[in-house]
């Protein structure tokens, strides 16, 4: 069994290839270029350098969301892309449960973080349950503010003296997540921080094993809240 794992949902472009014992190669790069310059260059490469070829792949795993509106649209067209060509299931997994499974064999209360513009972030809630993180909450988007009311609530609704920050929310709202945080806050250390391909990957070879995969055809990107565009057309702008 071989997964190759891609991630575009954040400015982090992720691709990683592994199967059911390991991890066999992963790349990140987190560097000004755009996902359409990269993607498909880095999954030629990866296949090359693993002497793999796209037939070798037993399923295809993507981040559906939330992120951002142009990187999940990039990722979800290039994953259709390969699926159709070769004929190879998909599994498309939250981009919040992705960040999440980053942290591990704790007893905080996880909250992984997107940067969602507009002063709000993408967040959900999640406690590590038979070691790692089990969602309990839906994915939103609300203002810094909303999320530190909400996150003191959950962690106290479930005894938690610690909660852990961690992704590119967490960066322009430092302060004021301090503020209202204090003590109870971890930050996650830098590598664990931002979406890992590699962490995909292993989300999806759970549904893969059950052979629960997506429809290529209907799926959607996850945005949780309407595009700029949308919201312009809703109000008669466009």
């Amino acid at each position: 069994m071989l997964i190759l794992a891609i991630d575009s949902a954040t400015p982090v472009a992720g691709i990683a290839l592994l199967d059911e014992e390991k991890l066999i190669r992963e790349e990140f790069i987190n560097y000004k270029k755009t996902h359409s310059e990269t993607l498909m260059p880095m999954v030629d490469q990866l296949l090359r350098d693993c002497e793999r070829s796209l037939q070798d792949v037993t399923a295809l795993a993507i981040t559906i969301g939330p992120g951002s509106f142009t990187g999940l649209r990039i990722g979800l067209a290039a994953i259709k892309g390969l699926s159709l060509a070769a004929g190879i299931p998909v599994v498309g997994i939250s981009t919040l449960d992705v960040l999440a499974h980053n942290i591990a064999f704790g007893d905080a209360l996880v909250c992984p973080l997107l940067n969602a513009r507009k002063q709000e972030v993408y967040t959900a809630f999640y406690d590590n349950y038979n070691y790692y993180p089990h969602r309990l909450s839906e994915e939103m988007a609300c203002s810094p503010q909303e999320f530190t009311y909400i996150a003191l609530e959950k962690a106290q609704e479930l005894g938690k003296s610690r909660i852990i920050l961690l992704g590119d929310g967490y960066y322009p709202y430092s302060e004021l997540f301090a503020d209202h945080l204090g003590d109870k806050m971890l930050v996650a250390p830098s590598h664990l921080m931002l979406t890992r391909a590699s962490a995909l990957g292993s989300l999806a070879l759970e549904r893969v094993i059950r052979r629960d995969f997506d429809e290529i055809l209907t799926m959607r990107p996850r945005y949780i809240r309407l595009s700029e565009a949308e919201n312009k057309l809703g109000r008669g702008e466009l």
